[in-house]
């Protein structure tokens, strides 16, 4: 098969990861890939890893969120596939209307993966009628958990598109977290002593994620630091914030990272707070490195981590400061929820996921050609 992925960038992130995964196990099996990145003038793109496997990528620049210019150059593209794969907004609809336009023989099988469990269209009506429209041409949308399927059925309440609607997990190399090839004394670099905790935090540093909630958790509980992995506006904010707290010392910013599986072999505690994560990739390769993981309570996570002991309310520091505490005093609760971790993140490998896309792919080709 002729495949294509639209995708708004190939750099780090769980859409990022699972677009690579995927493109890759299916070269592998044989088939035609390319990515096509759709990138805003001001958007960086790391399209490196993707080239070095053989897998063909072609760039598109956008001048805002919504650019009609980019549809007849979609039109044209998609004439070459056999199924065009698309990841996110506004790509949904930018592709719904380039495949419609498209005359009967020359259309390919149309797929979008939905990522998240909320999003900011959500807030006003008017959207689900435009989603209603777009996602009507998309022969399958693959929801990545079930809490973001139940979200989108609820959203745009529509027995036809229900029928259309999914879920295959996301997944990871979980080898590659559990084995990890270290090549430095991470501790000695950023001078974290040897008896201190690491609590980790990898995200991009931009909303809805909320690394603050983090950062004021720590002040009272002596003898711990945090790393953040990921760069964003949020950084001013980390920065800010530690510095009414005394504890800029205690912060450690590393930006994007490329040796996330080091930092974690490393770290104590995984944490990601967020106010909202339609499944958070992030917290199933901290289970996958043995950590003991920390989340806010909301959907996605809530069902990823499998753990209620595991969760905090939403901004709720006093709540994730007690449960922090409790992990790093208590050598037992430890250790459980260290082999917690290592056996919950087995549910979510990426063989499972490629597998679930393949048997999709295959479906609808078969259904189709």
């Amino acid at each position: 098969m002729k495949i294509l992925h639209v995708a708004k960038g190939v750099g780090s992130g769980g859409v990022g990861q699972v677009v690579y995964d995927l493109a890759y196990t299916q070269k592998n099996e044989g088939n035609e890939v390319t990515v096509l990145t759709i990138l805003k003038p001001t958007q960086k793109d790391n399209p490196q890893l993707f080239i070095e496997k053989g897998i063909n990528i072609k760039v598109l620049r956008i001048h805002g969120s919504l650019d009609i210019t980019i549809i007849p150059k979609l039109k044209k593209l998609f004439k070459q596939f056999d199924i065009v794969h698309v990841h996110l907004f506004p790509n949904q609809l930018y592709s719904a209307i380039a495949w419609r336009l498209l005359s009967i023989k020359s259309r390919p099988i149309l797929i979008t993966t939905e990522h998240n469990t909320w999003n900011n269209r959500r807030k006003y009506n008017v959207f689900k009628y435009i989603d209603r429209w777009f996602y009507k041409y998309y022969h399958s949308i693959v929801s990545i958990s079930p809490e973001t399927e139940y979200q989108l059925n609820n959203w745009l309440h529509s027995d036809l598109l229900s029928k259309k609607i999914i879920t295959i997990y996301n997944g990871i190399d979980i080898n590659k977290y559990q084995n990890p090839i270290v090549t430095s004394n991470l501790r000695r670099e950023l001078n974290i002593k040897s008896d201190t905790k690491i609590i980790v935090m990898v995200a991009r540093m931009t909303h809805p994620k909320d690394p603050i909630t983090l950062v004021k958790a720590i002040p009272n509980i002596p003898n711990v630091e945090i790393i953040f992995v990921g760069n964003g506006e949020l950084t001013n904010d980390i920065k800010q914030t530690a510095k009414d707290l005394n504890i800029e010392d205690r912060i450690h910013i590393l930006g994007l990272r490329k040796d996330v599986p080091n930092i974690l072999a490393i770290s104590d505690i995984g944490c990601l707070s967020t106010k909202w994560d339609g499944f958070g990739l992030v917290a199933v390769e901290y289970m996958a490195a043995g950590l003991p993981v920390l989340v806010t309570d909301v959907p996605g996570l809530r069902e990823v981590v499998g753990d209620s002991d595991s969760l905090f309310p939403y901004q709720d520091y006093l709540q994730l400061e007690k449960k922090i505490k409790e992990i790093i005093t208590n050598d037992e609760k430890y250790h459980e929820k260290k082999i917690y971790s290592l056996l919950r993140c087995k549910n979510f490998s990426v063989k499972k996921m490629t597998d679930g896309y393949k048997k999709l792919y295959e479906s609808l080709y078969t259904s189709y050609h």
